[in-house]
């Protein structure tokens, strides 16, 4: 079948040599470049970008990114040049995509079908997943088989390393959010590119931060010298950790696990008779009830979202494993807690929050998760202005103004403007995990004793947080 202009490509992207295969089936324009289908690829199968990569068509013609060969050493043809059309234009018609020459992920790429082009589904999409993808140098096929029978096995000898090397998170070989791939394909030029669709303007400061500092405060928001200084005095930190109630909380389950850990539920939950003491350590008789009326309707954690937040926090940190139903502390919290040493414990509890919990699970709007990209920067407001009481519209309102580009993700709504709905984001997400963390404070503007309700609220920063960020040079 030949190609038209504006055609539309059903691709089915297979990773070599996987057993039971894992691959994806996209939709894309015909005319999309080889450097697209690159960045398509890697949202679309979960890599992240940090290798080179390589085409070869069937005639045995390689395609690459000059930038990633400077020297012309591998005598790519330019494929930001390259359509796919030019490539592919017959049904099943193959091409080899290789990413990490290390690992050597080669994927099988077909031409499955050309389909007329009619506007009606959003193009790039990936309509059907099967299989997660191995996490990053994990050492090509064999070393993610390896790791997969390592996982499984709570037993073996290797398990708790392999878990923290994962970052504390749980690799489930069969899961796929397919919601998500298409909500990257969707922003893969940010992504990819951040200086083709910046967050912030290059030519002009931002809050006294330059192009650099800002730039620096996104990407790495815990250690950023240009910003904040890095060498941290643990005596201006450590009296005031249990500020924060998450803090609180994580030393209440640590007690409750101490020993041979805790039976969880059937859902994995913590069970009542100790979600109960970590509600209480945490403080404020508000903390148990922000959707139910108080401790007797408590059921288990997921009823106290902080409770909740907070089991989550030390499972994604590494702080807890799960074998057999049961919960369990790691050997590396038992070492800090038995040395009494908190401020790591912090430290890589607010790494976690910060870089690898998706901000959305506090809302579930995943539509506006370029609020944890832009979230760095309040830490620099709080930093300059919160010295004392401010409204929270002062904080939202200057993150509107950096960063305007923040309604553009806004779906429309007959009740409710985007600088509204991204206000509200924004309290949620963001202030409301900077409270719990204990790095800012929160008063009622109505002075009604209870927590201040979104929106609705005074804030400033704490001790704590003046102990972590200090303006470089201060």
């Amino acid at each position: 079948m030949p190609t038209r202009s504006g055609d539309v490509y059903q691709l089915k992207v297979t990773l070599s040599g996987s057993r039971p295969p894992i691959w994806r089936r996209l939709l894309v324009e015909s005319g999309t470049t080889l450097q697209d289908l690159h960045r398509i690829i890697q949202v679309a199968m979960g890599w992240q970008a940090a290798h080179l990569h390589q085409f070869e068509s069937s005639d045995g013609v390689f395609f690459g990114d000059p930038d990633e060969d400077p020297d012309g050493m591998m005598n790519y043809v330019d494929e930001t040049s390259v359509p796919l059309e030019a490539v592919l234009q017959r049904e099943k018609q193959t091409l080899r995509y290789e990413y990490d020459f290390g690992d050597g992920w080669e994927h099988f790429v077909v031409l499955e079908k050309i389909l007329p082009g009619s506007g009606d589904t959003p193009l790039p999409s990936c309509i059907k997943a099967v299989r997660q993808c191995p996490p990053e140098d994990v050492g090509g096929l064999g070393g993610f088989y390896e790791f997969l029978d390592v996982m499984a096995n709570p037993a073996h000898p290797e398990h708790d390393d392999a878990r923290e090397w994962l970052g504390g998170v749980v690799f489930d070989p069969e899961f796929v959010d397919l919601e998500a791939i298409n909500e990257g394909m969707a922003h893969r030029e940010r992504l990819f590119d951040p200086v083709a669709a910046p967050l912030f303007d290059a030519d002009e400061e931002c809050e006294g931060l330059s192009f650099n500092q800002m730039e620096q405060l996104m990407t790495s928001p815990l250690h950023c010298p240009a910003v904040f200084d890095a060498n941290l005095d643990s005596a201006l930190i450590e009296p005031h950790l249990d500020s924060a109630p998450i803090m609180r909380i994580l030393k209440a389950l640590f007690q409750e696990l101490d020993g041979k850990g805790v039976r969880l539920t059937p859902k994995g939950n913590l069970p009542r008779r100790v979600v109960t003491p970590l509600v209480e350590a945490g403080g404020d008789a508000a903390l148990a009830e922000p959707y139910r009326d108080g401790f007797a309707r408590i059921r288990s954690e997921e009823d106290v979202i902080h409770v909740h937040l907070a089991r989550l926090l030390a499972e994604i940190a590494g702080f807890t494993r799960k074998q057999r139903g049961q919960l369990l502390l790691t050997q590396r919290v038992k070492d800090w807690i038995r040395k009494e040493q908190w401020l790591p414990i912090y430290q890589e509890l607010l790494l976690t929050a910060m870089n690898r919990f998706n901000w959305s699970w506090l809302d579930r709007f995943d539509e506006f998760d370029e609020i944890q990209v832009v979230g760095p920067f309040a830490l620099w407001l709080l930093a300059k202005y919160g010295d004392e009481w401010r409204p929270e519209s002062f904080y939202i309102d200057a993150m509107l103004t950096a960063f305007p580009m923040l309604t553009e993700v806004v779906p429309p709504s007959p009740f409710y403007s985007p600088e509204k709905q991204i206000a509200h984001a924004l309290s949620l997400q963001m202030f409301s995990l900077y409270s719990w963390l204990g790095l800012i404070e929160c008063e009622d503007k109505n002075k009604g004793g209870r927590l201040a309700s979104l929106g609705d609220r005074d804030i400033r920063r704490t001790r704590l947080f003046e102990g972590l960020f200090r303006a470089s040079g201060a």
